[in-house]
């Protein structure tokens, strides 16, 4: 599993390092928008945050803090461990068998949120609507 971010300032180069990180180039959702100039020459970069894990396992599902992976996945930290405004962020993983999915979103998508929903496939959804989402997925 792998978390990262990225400014539209920091393009397509950041998207890719991102989302393909540790799982592969299989999407279930497609990221936002992002511009293909890097005016800063890399700086924004170093401004991500996240962590990555390599060999997370878990039978059956596990619910966390965003910045608070299981301690024995031991995943490794990068940035401030904290949704920083003006980024969009992937979280990759690894389903069952060999299904790869990222899911991406801001710190306003997750605003946006009403009890009971999450964020999937770009947009706000029910449990229920989750579910049915990646029933034949997961």
């Amino acid at each position: 599993m792998r978390l990262g971010s990225w400014t539209p300032e920091e393009g397509e180069a950041a998207i890719e390092e991102v989302s393909l990180g540790s799982v592969g180039s299989s999407s279930a959702s497609q990221p936002a928008q992002a511009g293909t100039d890097d005016p800063d020459g890399g700086q924004a970069h170093q401004e991500d945050s996240g962590w990555e894990a390599w060999g997370a396992t878990n039978h059956g599902g596990v619910v966390f803090p965003l910045f608070s992976p299981p301690r024995e996945w031991r995943a490794q930290t990068f940035g401030r461990q904290a949704l920083l405004p003006g980024r969009t962020y992937a979280l990759a993983f690894h389903g069952s068998g060999s299904y790869l999915a990222h899911v991406y979103f801001t710190t306003d998508d997750l605003a946006s949120l009403q009890p009971g929903q999450v964020w999937a496939d770009n947009r706000a959804m029910s449990t229920k609507d989750f579910d049915e989402l990646v029933d034949d997925k997961c």
